[in-house]
């Protein structure tokens, strides 16, 4: 029956699947992204966690992507588990806040009850930083995040309830008499699968995510597809240069990019060049993933006046930490119009 049922729905799911979430258009990525950090204006709104911090003394570690699964062949958490345990412990002991941006679990291909049995280790390490130091926001991979009795079934056991959880992050620092935004999310803004109204959120994540996973069908994405990923990290950066005293900070296409604008040619960026503006400021980032097929981890730390772009990888059995890229926040501001 399986078989039969992959015959004839894989076209119109994959089909579907591109036309509403894997390539959304430019004008619905920059309308729900300005729509988020406007809401981070409002008091009332509880979509955006808003946070006072100061870079010389801010500790932040941002991770996303880590799509853990089942523990089989096809969990491609498995083999970065180790790292990212020694990566957690680590920013753990140096009093670190974590902000976990979503897609923790892969629920496109998992049942998440599976998921947390066979990575009990991951989650303790992760509740370690709660509840002060933890900060959580979903994404199209684990929506269920977004469900308050979802997320008290799978994970009070290592939570205290309730557990707010977010769309978007903003880090907001006061610079003499300028206002300056770190916005973090996930970054599947403009998917119109999973960045909608809580209706579709019930359908995808208990209706079309069990179809897939019954039908193991997994279409492209932009975290699967290099073109897509890179229009998409392209459309994050367009929005974000655009804006005034404003850092973007997303994960979705598992590509790490370090201020796209300043280092715009450098390689672990990849972003497509011409893009239009009078120049290019150093506004966005992508944390990467934690799902890599060799193991290595990628993420972004924000202490010490610097935002760091940072690998931890196996060396002879032990985990290690690499910084990939640094820039301090004193040229960072002045890079985008912020002066003293």
């Amino acid at each position: 029956m399986r078989k039969f049922l992959q015959w004839l729905l894989t076209k119109p799911i994959v089909w579907l699947n591109n036309t509403m979430a894997s390539a959304p258009g430019r004008d619905a990525v920059f309308e729900s992204l300005s729509i988020l950090h406007k809401n981070s204006q409002d008091k009332k709104n509880k979509q955006v966690l808003v946070l006072p911090f100061t870079p010389e003394s801010a500790k932040f570690i941002i991770f996303s992507d880590q799509h853990k699964g089942n523990g089989t062949w096809a969990d491609d958490f498995k083999a970065c588990s180790n790292n990212y345990c020694s990566a957690l412990n680590h920013y753990n002991s140096q009093g670190y806040t974590l902000i976990n941006m979503g897609d923790s679990e892969e629920l496109w291909k998992f049942k998440m009850n599976d998921i947390v049995k066979v990575h009990h280790e991951t989650f303790v390490a992760e509740a370690a930083f709660h509840p002060n130091r933890y900060i959580k926001t979903f994404g199209n991979h684990d929506i269920t995040w977004k469900n308050k009795m979802d997320v008290s079934m799978h994970f009070k056991d290592y939570f205290k309830m309730p557990l707010p959880v977010y769309e978007g992050i903003v880090l907001r620092h006061q610079h003499k008499k300028t206002t300056f935004d770190i916005l973090l999310t996930h970054g599947h803004q403009g998917d119109r699968m999973s960045d909608n109204n809580a209706l579709s959120t019930w359908l995808v994540a208990h209706i079309w995510m069990p179809v897939q996973r019954y039908l193991r069908i997994n279409p492209n994405s932009p975290r699967t597809d290099s073109n897509l990923r890179n229009q998409h990290n392209k459309m994050m950066y367009e929005w974000s240069a655009a804006q005034k005293n404003l850092l973007l900070i997303t994960g979705h296409t598992h590509q790490p990019v370090f201020a796209a604008g300043k280092y715009f040619n450098h390689p672990s960026n990849n972003i497509p060049t011409g893009l239009p503006g009078e120049a290019h400021k150093p506004t966005y980032f992508n944390s990467g993933c934690c799902c890599l097929n060799d193991g290595d981890i990628t993420g972004i730390e924000i202490a010490d006046g610097y935002i760091r772009l940072i690998k931890w990888y196996d060396e002879e059995i032990q985990s290690k930490r690499k910084v990939l890229e640094e820039i301090s926040f004193s040229v960072l501001l002045k890079d985008i119009g912020i002066h003293d």
